[in-house]
């Protein structure tokens, strides 16, 4: 069911993203992890149901009353006789039921575990899809840079014939190509890579097309921890905690044992014998007492691990607030020097046309122009990551 609301929220927030969202999708059937968390709630399931029944019955049989020098039952010994018996241990109601509620909380922790998982799996295919995704941009950048670098070099060696531009300029336009061509090799592989570790989480290698996909901001102002995905196991440890400490104080309550014995007597008539037992509590403060401090004490370490993580939950959403901010401005700002420049540019061709200008401040300009491209693809990379990782707190 889980599952199911999941992909449906994926499916509408994401209506564009068909290649995308087949990879969430069948990453989420079909992995191994996820598929463990589904197996351990399954069988809890199961646990809870037989924890409110009673054990076995059990059957036992033996001699009675033999004598050392005829060890086996005979008339010449009327008290000795073959016994069957079936007996019956009989836990309280109140502690089956408080089990049943223990194993119950505990399926709780799993299913939070299960919905955190899946969170973080999706998150981490489409952190990866979209780095994927940005290797071609990068490749596509770094192309048109080339281009344009050799576009200089030709302009840089035409000008070199007419003795108005230096040879080192010519090397250093070629030694810029080189790095250039160096960075796009470089993306490929990197491309290579991330390729791997979508296959490594989807559970299958696709044939990747490369499709935009919608990446919506999503508002954390005002959530608090408790509101999170991530604090949702830690909740239900909690709980189950809880349900813990309240099994332990009924621990010393009686268990009864109820036993039906049959006897046959080779010389005299059959008998029987019921019997019932009881558990004392006599070593009740040294015992049961302690269990229950036990859960208490870890019920006090399980509140201040909570805290700690409420901390950190905060110290994450409101980083995530101030690093989306900064990219924001960052990416104003770049998208702003890059028009400066580019108008920069413009004016320096035309000066260096008259002869008013050095062609160093041209290869200058390109190299500026060029950082700030490749470093405003970066930022816009990031600014979408951010909002990725934060979607797993919803």
């Amino acid at each position: 069911m889980v599952l199911l609301l999941i992909l449906s929220i994926f499916a509408t927030s994401f209506p564009r993203a068909d290649e995308l969202g087949g990879l969430i999708k069948y990453a989420l059937e079909n992995s191994p992890k996820l598929e463990n968390y589904r197996a351990m709630k399954e069988a809890i399931k199961h646990r809870e149901e037989y924890s409110r029944s009673l054990p076995n019955p059990y059957l036992f049989t033996g001699f009675n009353n033999l004598p050392l020098n005829r060890p086996y039952p005979s008339k010449y010994e009327p008290m000795s006789g073959i016994v069957l018996g079936l007996g019956q241990m009989y836990v309280l109601p109140i502690k089956r039921e408080r089990e049943a509620l223990v194993v119950k909380a505990e399926g709780s922790v799993i299913k939070a575990r299960l919905g955190l998982a899946e969170k973080e799996l999706i998150r981490d295919i489409k952190l990866r899809y979209l780095e994927w995704l940005y290797t071609s941009k990068r490749e596509s950048l770094l192309k048109n840079i080339i281009a344009e670098a050799k576009t200089l070099e030709k302009l840089a060696e035409e000008n070199y014939r007419l003795g108005r531009v230096a040879l080192s300029e010519i090397l250093s336009i070629r030694a810029e190509i080189l790095r250039l061509e160096r960075d796009l090799r470089r993306v490929a592989e990197e491309r290579r890579l991330i390729k791997e570790e979508i296959d490594n989480l989807v559970g299958k290698s696709f044939e990747l097309k490369g499709e935009e996909f919608e990446i919506r901001e999503v508002n954390l102002r005002g959530v608090t921890p408790e509101e999170t995905v991530v604090m949702g196991p830690i909740l239900m440890e909690m709980r189950r905690l809880k349900a813990e400490v309240e099994r332990r104080k009924v621990e010393h309550l009686p268990d009864l044992e109820f036993m039906g014995e049959y006897m046959i007597r080779p010389g005299l008539d059959n008998m029987f014998s019921l019997r019932m037992s009881l558990s004392l509590p006599l070593r009740k403060s040294r015992r049961e007492d302690l269990m229950v401090l036990e859960k208490l004490k870890e019920l006090k370490a399980k509140e201040a691990e909570i805290e700690s993580m409420k901390r950190e939950i905060k110290r994450a959403i409101n980083s995530i607030s101030i690093e989306r901010d900064r990219f924001r401005g960052l990416i104003a700002l770049t998208e702003e020097m890059l028009k400066e420049k580019e108008r920069e540019l413009k004016a320096i061709e035309i000066s260096y046309s008259y002869g008013r200008t050095d062609f160093r401040d041209i290869i200058r300009l390109y190299r500026e122009l060029w950082e700030l491209r490749m470093g405003l693809l970066d930022l816009h990379l990031e600014m979408k990551s951010i909002n990725i990782r934060a979607e797993v707190y919803l």
